[in-house]
């Protein structure tokens, strides 16, 4: 579930699905996840292009933290992105 405040951010569509496709993935004691971009992309309907837009994009708005991973051999490997827990505000 997605709180409502999301919807105050004014996100881009693509940035609001990415987002979403994340929480969906992440585990809910870490907040951490690490589906593929192209696993991101298929799920979205997207391409991995626009996915790595949204993916910068959640970066700065400080939605999402993205580390790099390596394999021991050297070569990339998924992601690992932390998901900011959206609070909805205190009344």
């Amino acid at each position: 579930m997605l709180p409502n405040k999301i919807f105050d951010l004014e996100l881009k569509p693509r940035d609001f699905i990415v987002y979403s496709c994340l929480v969906r993935h992440k585990d809910n004691e870490t907040h951490t996840c690490f589906p593929s971009r192209k696993l991101i992309a298929k799920e979205c309907c997207i391409t991995l292009r626009t996915v790595d837009k949204a993916l910068a994009s959640l970066q700065n708005l400080s939605l999402i933290d993205l580390q790099n991973r390596k394999r021991m051999n050297g070569s990339n490997t998924t992601n690992l992105y932390k998901v900011t827990v959206l609070l909805e505000n205190a009344a």
